[in-house]
């Protein structure tokens, strides 16, 4: 009861243009309600006694999640509620006897937000780089030889003055070891002549130990199995105002605090910049569930069905031909998605409207490719100037 509750109240606020002013009413849907702000999308849709539906709704239940990086703000929906709103959907839409087509999730692992930015982007060419290698290679060498000590070798972190480097990243699913790191400086002898090193006094080296531990306690360099989200282009390389001024407030010198917030060099990159490979199997595990529960809902009620899962595969995997046309997952290249590396452009909206036809054509006997009807997707464009290829 509580499930169903909830979703029907969020659908009741989405509608309501007096919810606007609190963010809790959807914008363009305000503007489908009309006279009837409380109705829900299923009710406004069942007024027009439909004979026919096409369904392709869920990608949204596991997208949020992965767009936050997994890092817990956006989580994905459960599976009785998925499976609620799910049934209730095909329920209702088939209830008057309407025949209909559905769709199946994408996994993200495929979508070019998620692929586009690669695990190694810090070219030693740019910036200067190269001449920051011997002292990155002098703190991260200390820190090495913690991890060395405490078996976590797979921490280790080497930067390279001619080849590409890999973001440093923070991984929640380390052990969490900034005690351990903490207390290995603070028992070194050693360690405050290599505070003297960093330009500060020696006394400073139990608050650099600290600082330390607790900004790489769970760090570790990424591998070609991490995924970065596509905004992460922006800020990799950059400063963190918000790192540079808590280091600030610990009296560090503005240089010093500078050198220890440089976003994935020397601060490693939060949770909501990266997919890791338990985060990946935990999305792709979800989105295996809820297909399931969208085949079974289809095949119970005779339903054609899109396997819109495999053609993002397909397209991630070497691309699909169309007439003239090879549409690939490359992001602006592949003319298969938009620049946000989330939606297909309109060139590969048409190649997805082709395979809803097409499984409309083997369920209902219909001759949408028989008679020509197909999209000729050439037709349609990749939404980008042809400047920027």
């Amino acid at each position: 009861m509580f499930q169903e509750q909830r979703v029907f109240i969020c659908w009741r606020y989405y509608g309501n243009a007096a919810n606007l002013a609190a963010q809790l009413a959807n914008p363009y849907f305000v503007r489908m309600t009309g006279t009837t702000p409380d109705a829900r999308v299923l009710e406004l849709a069942m007024a027009q006694s439909p004979t026919f539906f096409s369904l392709w709704i869920g990608n949204n239940d596991v997208l949020g999640h992965a767009l936050s990086g997994a890092d817990g703000t956006n989580p994905m929906t459960d599976q009785p509620t998925f499976d609620f709103a799910i049934n209730t959907l095909v329920t209702t839409l088939t209830s008057a006897g309407a025949k209909g087509v559905m769709a199946n999730i994408p996994y993200v692992t495929t979508i070019p937000h998620f692929t586009t930015v690669p695990h190694d982007p810090i070219d030693p060419a740019e910036n200067g780089f190269a001449a920051q290698v011997p002292t990155l290679n002098t703190v991260y060498g200390a820190l090495n030889q913690v991890y060395t000590a405490l078996g976590e070798t797979n921490r280790i972190v080497v930067f390279s003055d001619s080849t590409n480097n890999a973001v440093v990243i923070k991984d929640e699913a380390l052990i969490d070891i900034s005690a351990q790191i903490t207390g290995a400086f603070n028992a070194n002898p050693g360690f405050p002549v290599f505070v003297t090193q960093l330009g500060l006094p020696e006394a400073a080296a139990p608050l650099v130990a600290s600082l330390l531990g607790t900004a790489y306690g769970q760090s570790r360099a990424a591998t070609e199995n991490d995924l970065l989200v596509l905004p992460s282009s922006n800020v990799i390389g950059k400063v963190n105002e918000e790192s540079f001024a808590a280091f600030s407030a610990t009296n560090l010198p503005p240089a010093v605090a500078g050198q220890f917030s440089v976003e994935g060099v020397t601060l490693p990159l939060a949770d909501k910049w990266v997919l890791t490979p338990e985060e990946q199997d935990e999305i792709n595990a979800v989105t295996t569930q809820f297909n399931a529960t969208i085949a079974s809902a289809a095949s119970a009620a005779g339903l054609a069905f899109v396997d819109a899962n495999q053609l993002l595969q397909d397209l991630a995997s070497g691309g699909v031909t169309d007439g003239d046309f090879t549409l690939t997952a490359n992001l602006v290249t592949g003319g298969g998605f938009s620049l946000d590396g989330v939606h297909l452009t309109a060139r590969g909206y048409a190649l997805m409207a082709n395979e809803f036809m097409k499984s409309i054509d083997a369920t209902y006997e219909t001759n949408f490719e028989a008679s020509g009807s197909l999209f000729n997707i050439g037709n349609y464009p990749t939404n980008y100037s042809p400047a920027l290829q």
